[in-house]
């Protein structure tokens, strides 16, 4: 039973790995044995088998990250992750999501059969269905971050909420891609947390200037922030053998905050319901 995720000797890259919920996946991964190839612009502190400085922005650097990593992968998780603001909506949205796009089909071919790729959205993210056209309209577009930037700097009005739809982007690419990797015998889903105590958090409140009331208003009824580790866990569970069926999924990991909306408790403040 000691091996029960199924991560013991796999190849697993990682992005966000620096702090919040990559860091504490990151480390979870270590602790059930994985090689853990880890990906950040930042410092990486977690003991993992390889440490790779990018900037998720940039296709020449994702590129040279490529470079490094193993030729046979089991599982990617695409954890990287920025506030807007501080950083501007097209910024945040080229590191969210465009960047995580290119670097993981950049690395399908690599993927094994059986293998998973897990993405951290967010609650931020969940009223994706209202946007669905504009979400859809920009995942129609090749996968270049060149291509994604000039559409971003051309529809300033459907961008300019950089945060929100680089995470509704998430979720629609998650459920779009579902049904093409199935037939690889690979699995994509996505969680959505609530807000979290985190690096990312500390940013948004001070350079980002949000006051922590208006955060306040997204906590589940339990009254508190969540834990990196709180988000890191059901993220490897979703990559993991354990959830060898489980493909298309954005889970909602936020302590019943969304059920609250959905059920009518609690006022829709973003649209999901």
């Amino acid at each position: 039973m000691n091996n029960v995720l199924g991560y013991e000797n796999k190849n697993v890259v990682i992005t966000g790995a620096a702090s919040g919920m990559g860091q504490a996946a990151a480390q979870q991964l270590v602790d059930l044995g994985a090689n853990v190839f880890a990906l950040d612009i930042a410092s990486i502190t977690v003991p993992v088998h390889k440490a790779i400085s990018v900037d998720m922005k940039n296709a020449t650097s994702i590129d040279a990250a490529v470079a490094e990593l193993p030729d046979n992968i089991d599982a990617l998780f695409n954890c990287a992750g920025v506030p807007s603001p501080p950083f501007s909506a097209a910024d945040t949205i080229l590191i969210n999501f465009s960047g995580l796009r290119y670097l993981t089909e950049s690395l399908l071919p690599r993927i094994s059969a059986g293998g998973g790729i897990a993405s951290i959205a967010s609650t931020a993210g969940m009223g994706w269905k209202p946007k669905i056209e504009t979400a859809k309209t920009f995942l129609a577009l090749d996968n270049s971050l060149e291509v994604a930037a000039q559409w971003i700097a051309d529809h300033p009005l459907e961008s300019s909420d950089g945060y929100g739809f680089s995470k509704q982007c998430i979720i629609a690419y998650t459920m779009t891609m579902a049904k093409k990797l199935a037939k690889k015998n690979i699995r994509i889903n996505c969680i959505s947390p609530s807000p979290t105590a985190s690096g990312f958090m500390d940013t948004l409140k001070g350079e980002g200037k949000m006051p922590a009331e208006a955060i306040d208003l997204f906590l589940p009824s339990n009254g508190r922030y969540a834990t990196g580790a709180e988000m890191g866990e059901p993220l490897v569970l979703l990559n993991s053998k354990m959830a060898s069926f489980v493909s298309g999924v954005n889970l909602p990991v936020d302590f019943g905050y969304c059920a609250e909306v959905f059920i009518g408790d609690r006022d829709d403040l973003l649209g999901i319901s």
